[in-house]
């Protein structure tokens, strides 16, 4: 007889985020080392048995570690955890999850096909915050992808570089460099920081002017998981059409395994499985499968994985 763990795993999973939501707002992972006592002094935690409590459960997650006496953070947490980390994590543990009202009408959204209006608007507000949190992230996977470009002869550095949906601009400062000039598109309040050799344009990226056949990189990273599937699949031919004959397209993403996979194969993908349903609890997206860039006619000459899982397409025009 099969016993209730992988129910009480998943209601455990909600209980254990919220957990190290606590602990990032009181400060917990930038405190230590320290005693359960002087953690709630440094936190203002009223009762040193609460930060215990805390404390012991994030160590069951792998996140604190402990001699018995004083709380010390593990190696991840010290990378990840900690604000001043260069890899920090801590904007992501706010956001990622997109706004919280979504999770609960998740029922709701899934039944109309859309979320509530009251839901959309939230993200809207929500995406600055959001896309600054990826920011670290994406600038690392842009500046590896920089140099797998160039040592797989596909660009040389120059020309024109246009992200569409480009968030925080991370692609962009880890693309343009001294040769080559950038363009990014996305919603007006989204629009990052002005920089050197970038045109930032706000707007819809299917609508604003942009020139044909100009670009010799053109970036959709994280950008097609969030539209319906007639949007993703205009903002993907649209991409394609700004190219010049040998310039290339990234397609950046966490890619959801295809429908018909085996359980092994979804037991391996919980995250992107997890970032396709975050989608679909607030934007009209469902996460994008690689097969559907083949269905779209992508010629994808090499694929890479800069940082684990997230994997990026590097397509060209492909036979005309």
């Amino acid at each position: 007889m099969s016993g209730p763990a992988p129910v009480w795993d998943v209601i455990n999973g909600y209980a254990a985020y919220w957990a190290l939501h606590a602990a990032v707002e009181l400060g917990v992972f930038e405190n230590l080392p320290a005693t359960s006592a002087e953690l709630a002094a440094a936190t203002g935690v009223h009762d040193p048995a609460d930060v215990e409590l805390l404390a012991q459960l994030l160590a069951a997650k792998g996140l604190l570690e402990t001699d018995g006496e004083r709380w010390s953070n593990s190696a991840a947490a010290e990378r990840f955890l900690v604000p001043t980390s260069p890899a920090s994590m801590v904007g992501l543990v706010r956001h990622s999850p997109g706004p919280k009202q979504a999770w609960p009408a998740l029922a709701a959204t899934l039944r109309a096909g859309h979320p509530a209006e009251p839901i959309t608007d939230a993200l809207n507000a929500l995406y600055p915050a959001l896309v600054a949190a990826t920011a670290a992230t994406q600038g690392a996977v842009a500046r590896g992808v920089a140099a797998e470009l160039r040592t797989r002869g596909l660009w040389d550095g120059t020309g024109l570089v246009v992200d569409l949906g480009c968030g925080s601009g991370a692609w962009l400062d880890g693309l343009v460099g001294d040769e080559a000039t950038g363009i990014g598109v996305d919603l007006p309040h989204v629009l990052p920081a002005p920089r050197d050799r970038v045109t930032l344009i706000g707007g819809d990226y299917l609508d604003v002017d942009l020139p044909d056949r100009a670009a010799s990189v053109v970036v959709l990273a994280h950008v097609l998981r969030a539209e319906s599937a007639e949007r993703a699949e205009a903002l993907y031919r649209r991409a394609v059409d700004l190219l010049t004959d040998d310039g290339v397209l990234l397609v950046a993403d966490y890619f959801r395994p295809p429908n018909g996979e085996k359980t092994e194969t979804y037991a391996d993908a919980v995250h992107d499985l997890t970032l396709a349903l975050t989608m679909r609890a607030s934007t009209p997206g469902r996460g994008l499968t690689e097969p559907t860039l083949a269905a779209w006619g992508a010629h994808t000459v090499a694929v890479v994985e800069p940082v684990p899982r997230q994997r990026v397409h590097l397509i060209k025009r492909g036979p005309s």
